[in-house]
């Protein structure tokens, strides 16, 4: 399998896991939009599981696009780093235009990626973390600028837990 593939497949799971898990999310296919996973069935409001940043509640009928970033990835033979949320720029925009939301997920390095911890930030202020980030990728992908970005610079390490201390 390649890396493209494996990476697709661990987001699939991450945005499966969020959705399942939150009944005022609403799976939106890649046949409707390619640029937002989700849609909000009802008014939603932060937690201490998933805090919001920037915006105290978010309406009924918003565009989610989740991300998931691992919360280590390897730097060499034997260093890690935290994993990073990969935007495209494209569906960035878009989103942006809808007045949308990410939701950022933080998960365990495990095939079933457990959800470590979450945060919803306005695609309006995601922007700002972005601006200076963004470099082309190559022409035969579907989208020709991405920006990636570590999710401690959003989330405080200390409030995710290790996989373990995660429950089942």
């Amino acid at each position: 399998m390649s890396t493209l593939e494996s990476s697709k497949k661990r987001g699939d799971s991450v945005e499966s896991a969020v959705i399942d898990a939150d009944p005022a999310l609403e799976f939106v296919g890649d046949s409707v939009a390619t640029w937002h996973d989700a849609r909000t069935t009802e008014c939603l409001d932060p937690s201490y599981e998933r805090p919001f940043l920037g915006v105290p509640l978010v309406e009924r009928d918003t565009e989610v696009e989740i991300k998931g970033a691992c919360e280590t990835r390897s730097a060499g033979v034997s260093r890690q780093r935290s994993g990073a949320w990969y935007i495209k720029r494209q569906a960035h925009e878009r989103l942006l235009e809808a007045g949308g939301v990410y939701l950022l997920a933080v998960y365990g390095p495990r095939p079933d990626t457990p959800i470590l911890r979450s945060v919803i930030v306005p695609a309006s202020i995601l922007d700002e973390h972005l601006d200076g980030r963004w470099y082309e990728v190559d022409a035969d992908r579907s989208e020709t600028e991405v920006a990636q970005l570590t999710w401690t610079v959003l989330i405080d390490r200390e409030r995710v837990p290790g996989p373990a201390e995660v429950s089942r």
